[in-house]
């Protein structure tokens, strides 16, 4: 499995703790792809920190393994292994599925 994170929206405070444009929410997607035809996604919302004197990185110049470390530090290690497995099951449900959906007779 191939797991890929994006940000399509990042908010910002315009100006905050003596910084412009300082990103206070995160909406992020996490995609798997299993090499063999099938994809799944999930995607949420976090927030991040920024308080005066701790290092900042102006918004022009982030980076996606800047924000990518922000989103994996707020949710925590054991929340993304688990939306991992969310995904992995998203697939083998579609490799395999377990239920359908069908139109009534009439």
């Amino acid at each position: 499995m191939t797991y890929e994170w994006s940000f399509p929206n990042l908010v910002v405070h315009p100006s905050a703790e003596g910084q412009s444009d300082v990103v206070y929410n995160i909406h992020w997607r996490l995609n798997c792809d299993d090499g063999a035809g099938h994809a799944a996604f999930v995607c949420g919302t976090t927030g991040c920190t920024y308080a005066a004197g701790d290092p900042f990185v102006g918004f022009d110049d982030l980076t996606i393994g800047e924000v990518q470390d922000w989103t994996v530090a707020s949710l925590g290690d054991e929340r993304v292994v688990e939306l991992k497995a969310q995904l992995a099951e998203m697939i083998a449900e579609e490799i395999a599925p377990t239920t359908a959906v069908m139109m009534p007779p009439w």
